[in-house]
């Protein structure tokens, strides 16, 4: 009920075919739902290309997506980002220059909002795809809800929401496509 303001809002998945998937890392007890969701969107041809975003996870999403048979040469990722933010930025300076612009975007509901409008000021079109929270304690879920209404606030004042431009050059920690 908690999240009703955050999931409510999102377009439904159209089932259409774009150029990529891009799968979010949040630790590690949500990443294998998001695994077995990609893996599925990527069996029935909703994109030719899979890629992993985020510091301590795309590693582990990239093993997962192996373990389930997609092959090597379909799945990109980067290590680099700590935040929602990064993980738009460096998917754009990673995907954009490959052509790539749409995007089934894989995180969990309450996520979902945030990181779609986030994807979409960097230029993607971004079909939403949730994947099942797995099942938690009600106070780590109510964390997780909450967690996302101020992250809505805070990058809505930060104006980044807003259209903008990546620029690899501005980064410390330079994200680098990473084949496994």
């Amino acid at each position: 009920v908690a999240d009703w303001g955050l999931v409510n809002f999102l377009p439904p998945d159209s089932g259409v075919t774009t150029d990529a998937i891009v799968v979010l890392g949040r630790g590690l007890q949500l990443t294998p739902s998001r695994v077995e969701v990609a893996a599925k969107l990527w069996q029935d041809k909703r994109a030719p290309l899979i890629f992993a975003s985020g510091e301590g996870d795309a590693p582990q999403i990239v093993q997962l997506l192996l373990s389930k048979g997609i092959p090597v040469q379909t799945i990109s990722s980067e290590a680099c980002s700590q935040t929602t933010q990064e993980n738009a930025l460096f998917t754009a300076v990673v995907l954009q220059p490959l052509g790539v612009k749409s995007i089934l975007l894989v995180t969990d509901p309450p996520h979902m909002l945030r990181s779609l409008l986030t994807y979409r000021s960097l230029g993607f079109t971004v079909i939403p795809h949730s994947s099942p929270l797995p099942a938690l304690q009600a106070k780590k879920e109510a964390l997780l809800v909450w967690r996302e209404y101020l992250g809505m606030v805070s990058y809505g004042l930060k104006g980044r929401f807003l259209p903008q431009q990546p620029k690899s050059e501005l980064f410390i920690r330079e994200a680098q496509p990473q084949n496994i």
